[in-house]
């Protein structure tokens, strides 16, 4: 049945995501949720230890921009399945508009944390690989940069907190396999 299905909607007999839609979903959840937990509790470290948080949160916020490719290819490749039943058009429109928004922001904030640190002058790495600096590096440009990533990174945070609880909501209250659609098959069957 999925070989008579188009690439770009999803068989009605599988009313999920793609495989491996899910599986970047959730990878990027847990990696994202693990940058944004070490950033938010760095300060409760020793001092000695914070180098070493920071530098874990950018691994995981560069782990989440190297995966966001695949994801988006996922995704336009494997369709959108229908949510049954469907909610009102009013509802679709603002779903659209906030994974767009989740979307638009898992990319720009691992990148304004990536020039940031280009413009630091300070030395930096990806799993121990070393990574350049602009030619000029200016402090204050990278101070401003850092500034802004951690708004949007904390817009992001308050908008996965709210994409996760509207999708409770379609679990418990309308009932609908919105949730569903994104669990792992074991899970999709409770």
């Amino acid at each position: 049945m999925r070989d008579a299905c188009t690439a770009t909607v999803t068989c009605m007999s599988d009313p999920r995501y793609s495989p491996w839609t899910r599986r970047l979903h959730w990878l990027i959840f847990v990696l994202v949720a693990c940058a944004l937990l070490l950033i938010e509790t760095r300060g409760g470290f020793p001092r000695e230890l914070r180098g070493g948080i920071k530098w874990a949160h950018m691994q995981f916020g560069m782990a989440v921009l190297v995966l966001m490719l695949p994801r988006l290819i996922a995704r336009l490749r494997g369709g959108t399945p229908p949510i049954a039943p469907p909610p009102p058009g009013w509802q679709a429109s603002m779903a659209r508009l906030i994974h767009l928004a989740l979307y638009a922001l898992l990319f720009a904030t691992p990148l304004l944390g990536i020039a940031s640190m280009a413009w630091s002058g300070a030395p930096w790495n990806f799993l121990g690989m070393p990574l350049p600096h602009v030619p000029a590096p200016d402090r204050g440009c990278s101070h401003r940069l850092e500034d802004l990533h951690e708004t949007l990174g904390n817009t992001l945070m308050y908008l996965a907190i709210a994409h996760a609880a509207i999708g409770l909501y379609h679990h418990y209250v309308r009932r609908d396999d919105a949730l569903r659609r994104m669990l792992p098959p074991a899970a999709a069957e409770d």
